[in-house]
């Protein structure tokens, strides 16, 4: 829904950066080596001889292609932006073919191979999620809802370690692989391609699920907001049931984020039907055009700009898009009053 740069109080780009410095860690006293197990560079270059020993040359020619000059490819898959690392997965899987690294069974299913597996080895997602670093970066992104959907929370709470008696941040939350591990396992800890979601959108609905760019939104890419709208099916209400979501496109784009997150559907949920009708109906018996028609009503429902905010306010409707991932289903909310005329787009 949003582009998680509108809401982080920081520059991610600098926050990528702090991240892949403490994944290479610092250089051992003889100012050339990194440690064999904590630092990333450390256990490409163990593996890189381990495989050298076998020989397999096309694996140590992938481990070659991250260390030369300087690291500077590796740099780029853990700092890189989606764009740059749509580019470096075309220009990896040219060098040595996509099945080196993954099974793509279908456009829902892949699979690492055996080397693909000791390439998630080696950049060891598991060890980077359980460190505070990790909850440290999602805490700078501030989300409060998943910036999929907008209706799951993603919260990072503070508890007291009951031993030490220090605060400590738990992530309550789970970390979507944009571009999938079992499709390219060397973007695991890549930091663009890690987005804090909820367990509905990255556990049930979007597992392997082929992304790209050019097809679906990365919240460090794009909003949806500029390319698609939310409306009512109809503005003649009578009861909730009578509420029925859609959407538009207001620019193009594929509208696969939508449908493989099943976006309209857990939108019609009663509670947010609900939610919706009220709302509605709130703004309708505020018109002071009672004798017209509905439809005539919904244009001019507010003389003052102090009675709309307040009524706005209320139902927690998102007057700014920066504010969207702030409230559930804060974009939908947002453009159904666009959509009735209660609030310009700002």
């Amino acid at each position: 829904m949003i582009k998680i740069d509108d809401h982080a109080q920081t520059d991610l780009d600098q926050l990528a950066n702090d991240h892949y410095n403490r994944l290479i860690g610092t250089l051992l006293l003889d100012g050339v080596n990194y440690h064999s197990t904590q630092s990333l560079i450390g256990r490409i270059r163990r593996q890189r001889d381990i495989d050298a020993a076998i020989p397999d040359q096309t694996r140590v020619d992938f481990w070659d292609y991250l260390l030369d000059n300087s690291f500077t490819k590796l740099k780029q898959i853990i700092t890189g932006r989606p764009s740059v690392l749509r580019a470096l997965i075309k220009e990896i899987e040219n060098k040595f073919g996509a099945a080196f690294f993954s099974i793509n069974l279908n456009y829902n299913k892949a699979s690492v191979t055996p080397f693909g597996e000791i390439i998630k080895t080696v950049f060891n997602y598991n060890l980077y999620r359980s460190t505070s670093a990790c909850r440290d970066n999602c805490d700078q992104f501030r989300l409060s809802y998943c910036p999929y959907c907008n209706e799951q929370t993603t919260q990072i709470i503070t508890l007291i370690n009951g031993l030490t008696g220090l605060n400590e941040k738990r992530a309550l939350l789970q970390l979507d692989h944009f571009y999938p591990q079992s499709r390219h396992p060397y973007l695991s800890v890549s930091f663009f391609n890690m987005i804090p979601g909820c367990t509905p959108c990255n556990t049930h609905l979007k597992q392997e699920k082929n992304f790209d760019i050019l097809t679906h939104f990365n919240p460090f890419d794009k909003r949806l907001d500029d390319y698609f709208a939310f409306e009512l099916g109809s503005v003649l209400l009578q009861s909730e049931d009578d509420v029925q979501f859609s959407y538009v496109n207001k620019s193009v784009f594929p509208n696969n984020s939508i449908v493989d997150f099943k976006i309209i559907n857990r939108y019609v949920h009663r509670s947010h039907k609900r939610m919706i009708f009220n709302f509605f109906q709130t703004f309708k018996n505020h018109s002071s055009k009672v004798n017209r028609s509905l439809a005539a009503q919904i244009k001019g429902l507010f003389t003052t700009d102090s009675k709309k905010i307040l009524l706005l306010d209320m139902y927690n409707v998102p007057t700014k898009r920066n504010e969207i991932n702030d409230v559930q289903l804060g974009k939908l909310k947002r453009d159904i009053a666009i959509q009735l005329g209660v609030l310009k787009k700002i």
